[in-house]
């Protein structure tokens, strides 16, 4: 159940935003995730994945089939409810989106309960979506983008809104999760020490292109920076992992 991007070309009027852009076959089980400057179209990446209709079908392929959106947990930069229900009730609603009967899926309110117990918020089940802090929506977001297990997850700067414990429980629970449902992980980060510490592989994305693809621990060094970015940085080790200094 591969995951393949090929040939990815974007414009907004003359504006190329991505240009022929393909990355590697990402394997079940691993967590890509993609860096680069504003404007690199790291986001626009994300965009065409989750297009419902693609100008080319074969742009992005799950075990060599076009990837339907059935298949796509979707997670945005700043997930919001407006909906005046509990999580518990926005849960149970999204795993019946679709679905042609009346009656709820049987254990639905179990099986909501336990993913919220698994992500760590079960403190949040009866709590009304509209009175979430921003860091408890983007937690919500993440249950919502697997309850109905999808095989790819597609997560746009996923840790932007969350506190550090926060963000390594949200990274935590997406790495248990595509290990256990043989599911792929694709991700927008910009906290270049957590994407070393929480991806098997690293897309830097420049000028619309992919520039440098691999383990984050090979790739990622103070030249990639200086190039990406245009910052001096320091890589200092700490047990098994490099830390990214800035260097004014």
């Amino acid at each position: 159940m591969s995951l393949i991007i090929n040939n990815l070309c974007v414009s907004f009027g003359k504006n190329l935003i991505l240009d022929n852009m393909s990355i590697p076959e990402i394997h079940p089980g691993e967590m890509v995730s993609l860096i680069g400057k504003n404007g690199a179209g790291k986001s626009t990446v994300l965009k065409q994945i989750t297009k419902r209709i693609r100008l080319n079908p074969n742009s992005v392929l799950l075990a060599g089939k076009p990837l339907a959106l059935d298949d796509i947990g979707y997670l945005p930069q700043d997930h919001r409810v407006s909906a005046n229900i509990t999580v518990l009730e926005l849960l149970i609603t999204t795993m019946h989106v679709g679905a042609n009967s009346l009656f709820t899926k049987a254990n639905s309110a179990e099986k909501a309960l336990n993913l919220l117990s698994h992500v760590g918020i079960m403190a949040l089940a009866n709590k009304v979506c509209t009175e979430l802090s921003g860091g408890e929506s983007q937690m919500v977001g993440l249950a919502q983008a697997v309850i109905n297990t999808p095989k790819v997850l597609v997560l746009d700067e996923p840790t932007a809104a969350l506190d550090m414990h926060n963000q390594f429980k949200l990274l935590e629970f997406v790495k248990f999760y595509t290990q256990h449902n043989n599911a792929c992980a694709i991700m927008v980060m910009h906290d270049l020490n957590l994407a070393i510490q929480y991806s098997h592989k690293v897309a830097a994305l420049h000028n619309g292109k992919l520039f440098a693809y691999g383990e984050p621990r090979k790739i990622i060094d103070e030249q990639l920076i200086q190039d990406i970015f245009s910052v001096n940085s320091q890589i200092i080790q700490l047990d098994d992992y490099p830390i990214i200094a800035a260097r004014l």
